[in-house]
């Protein structure tokens, strides 16, 4: 058996390409395209949930995770943002059948676990919550 051909570090560090799935919510029926994101975007919405000064949770922060993670990743056939912060509230208000079913094949399309976000506030039960 041959051992496969390893990667140089000029091949590791070509420009990242995006990869897009398109996705129907089983509620509203709505067909959407979803993005992948960076190492960076990624590290940068999960540290959005800690506090500037690095000793707790934003609570609010916590409870829009989902919809903060939607929003990055639906794109439009261009694969350009078709959402902005602007709209974060106005997801609360999708049916939560189609929100979860979005949450979920966001997080496994950018590389994450649907538990990823709990996890990290399990095994940081100690750090105060700040509102």
């Amino acid at each position: 058996m041959s051992e496969p051909l390893l990667a140089n570090a000029e091949q590791l560090f070509a420009p990242c390409k995006r990869r897009y799935k398109i996705v129907t919510l089983p509620v509203s029926g709505h067909a959407v395209r979803i993005q992948s994101l960076t190492e960076r975007e990624v590290s940068r919405f999960q540290s959005a949930t800690i506090a500037a000064n690095g000793t707790g949770f934003k609570k609010a922060k916590l409870e829009d995770a989902s919809r903060r993670l939607v929003v990055l990743c639906l794109v439009d056939g261009a694969g350009n943002r078709i959402l902005n912060d602007s709209h974060i509230s106005k997801l609360a208000d999708w049916d939560g059948a189609d929100m979860a079913f979005l949450y979920n094949e966001c997080t496994s399309h950018v590389g994450l676990k649907s538990e990823d976000i709990e996890g990290l506030v399990k095994n940081s039960e100690e750090i105060t919550v700040v509102n």
